[in-house]
């Protein structure tokens, strides 16, 4: 089974709070919470995956990316060497007799569409049944050939992002806590809990428009108490 789990979403915005504790007051006490998108997809000569998050009273951001085109072996040039482009040393497939890599490189020809969003609003049901995403993206489209070394300049588009999902399988939930202490300066503890599902969707982004192979929704709120 993958596993999914926004701890990390849970411990950056931890730190994120926590830092005024460290450089003000001698006590503090802060809260929040937030909610995080997660999803991927893959049909052979496209993938891509899209991130956001938000917390409560804020805008959401995030990523988005998406590859088409395919990784192939890169022709050497005349003489031996690299191909002109770089490219990554191939790793052959391997048989019963076969221990090690080819000699060969791969590189990726195709397009790459990567882009960032940071006005996003995330919302959820109750039980993480449904979940949208709305807002804007900035992206960008290069047409990329890696054994050529061509790289043409990216094109640049404001686009709508929207991402729909509903919840499957069942809601898992999590908790937890920390402290940090040093003695006679510093005195801090931390507490957060939050809820997650796996869930299927899709999202459209001006030209990436795809369906999920994999997704989540993570819903998680905390709570720290400082003494310096």
């Amino acid at each position: 089974m993958r596993k999914y789990l926004a701890l990390p979403l849970a411990a950056l915005l931890a730190v994120v709070v926590a830092a005024p504790a460290f450089a003000g007051a001698n006590t503090s006490n802060t809260s929040g919470s937030g909610r995080t998108v997660y999803g991927d997809w893959f049909d052979g000569s496209t993938y891509g995956y899209a991130y956001f998050g938000q917390e409560n009273g804020q805008p959401g951001f995030g990523e988005i990316y998406e590859e088409a085109g395919a990784w192939v072996e890169c022709a050497p040039p005349e003489g031996g060497g690299e191909p002109e482009g770089g490219g990554e040393p191939a790793l052959e497939a391997i048989g019963p007799d076969d221990t090690g890599p080819g000699e060969g490189y791969y590189g990726f020809v195709g397009t790459r569409t990567y882009g960032w969003a940071y006005d996003v609003q995330i919302t959820f049901s109750r039980r993480l049944e449904t979940g949208l995403v709305t807002g804007h993206a900035e992206l960008w489209t290069q047409t990329v050939d890696d054994c050529a070394g061509v790289y043409d300049d990216p094109i640049y588009e404001q686009v709508d992002l929207s991402i729909s999902l509903t919840g499957i399988g069942s809601l898992a939930t999590f908790r937890g806590s920390g402290s940090y202490k040093i003695p006679s300066e510093f005195n801090g503890h931390q507490n957060y809990r939050g809820k997650e599902r796996q869930a299927a969707g899709s999202v459209l982004a001006g030209p990436i428009d795809a369906t999920f192979d994999f997704a989540y929704m993570s819903e998680v709120s905390w709570s720290e108490h400082t003494n310096s």
